[in-house]
């Protein structure tokens, strides 16, 4: 496959030569074992699966490296933790639960520390980039620099951005995470997780730990997620330019607006180096948290559900789940309906404050 195909293409093509079935649309395999000897060195399923390597085909293309596929975004977290060993993670904010499981990790000799911390050799930099909830922006490049010279790996967390908006092997970091339940699937109905590194043989390693801790995903899960990757460009694209119109309209009406497409936000002059559009989720933040907690209940296109991600728009009070978000802040991400629907639903929704 040329190296030179664009991130839509290789999300339709890269995984064509992964097998000669006539299909046009890539086959389910539901099988859970091979007989012996097959041409394909197929054996057991939590080993190997024909439609487990496409969809990893298509992943590693899209990221520039090799990618292994997991049950969900937390399996790939805790992939990531298990194979590294690190003295210490680096983090600071974005999703809660990347906090709690490295807090159980801590029987093991890692420690946390913040992010603007002086990395140390044996560290792992966790930079989660756009963060979760307020999709706020950090250097990759520059995090990567400092992570190198001290002899640390970098890991990224690019859930928010996708392969179509981000690159963050290409801006040297050694890992890079998602949780594809949410863009990557992008319809609500698949709980996954992927890693993406440079080195093929990393990729191996990371395959064979995978096949030990039992973490793969089911054979329906991967398959939807890769029938979905076919129409993640158009998705993203359409999500991200979706939410810079809503967070332009919200702008001035609310106390705040998080989204890197203002050219008040912090990440505003990193976004158009690092990425290619603000991605498709944005917060703002209410007068209060009584504000905050009613408002989704007033809105009838965009659902109260966690998650994010999927073709339709959800709103979340974040505070519901994570007591260390804002309680008057709400993120919203935002889907594929007509931006003009969107913008009036929340019109009328915040008319109705009281």
């Amino acid at each position: 496959m040329p190296d030179t195909l664009k991130p839509e293409t290789l999300a339709i093509h890269a995984d064509d030569a992964v097998e000669s079935a006539p299909d046009v649309a890539p086959p389910l395999h539901v099988s859970a074992t091979y007989l012996a000897g097959n041409a394909d060195g197929l054996v057991y399923g939590r080993i190997d699966q024909i439609t487990r390597r496409r969809l990893e085909r298509v992943l590693g293309a899209l990221e520039g490296g090799h990618a292994i596929a997991y049950a969900s975004g937390m399996a790939a977290v805790h992939a990531a933790l298990h194979h590294w060993r690190p003295k210490r993670v680096l983090i600071e904010g974005g999703y809660y639960n990347t906090h709690v499981l490295i807090e159980r990790f801590r029987a093991d000799g890692i420690a946390k520390a913040p992010l603007d911390a002086s990395p140390r050799a044996g560290d792992l930099v966790w930079l989660e980039t756009p963060k979760n909830p307020t999709a706020e922006l950090a250097d990759i490049a520059d995090f990567a620099r400092r992570a190198h010279a001290a002899g640390a790996v970098l890991a990224v967390d690019s859930t928010f951005a996708t392969p179509v908006l981000q690159q963050p092997l290409a801006l040297g970091a050694d890992l890079v995470m998602h949780s594809s339940t949410k863009f990557l699937s992008g319809h609500s109905d698949v709980t996954g997780g992927v890693l993406a590194v440079r080195d093929e043989a990393l990729a191996e390693a990371l395959r064979q730990e995978r096949t030990l801790l039992g973490a793969v995903p089911g054979a329906l899960e991967t398959w939807l997620t890769l029938r979905s990757l076919r129409t993640l460009g158009l998705r993203v694209t359409r999500q991200s330019e979706n939410a810079a119109r809503v967070a332009g309209w919200l702008h001035g009406k609310v106390p705040r607006v998080w989204h890197p497409s203002l050219p008040d936000d912090p990440g505003h002059a990193l976004l158009g180096r690092q990425m290619r559009g603000g991605g498709g989720v944005l917060s703002i933040e209410l007068e209060s948290e009584r504000a905050a907690s009613a408002l989704p209940a007033r809105l009838r296109l965009f659902r109260d559900a966690t998650s994010l991600g999927g073709v339709e728009s959800l709103i979340d009070w974040r505070y519901r789940y994570d007591k260390a978000a804002p309680p008057a802040l709400l993120r919203l991400s935002i889907g594929l309906e007509a931006p003009e629907d969107l913008i009036a639903d929340l019109a009328q929704g915040l008319d109705r404050r009281g």
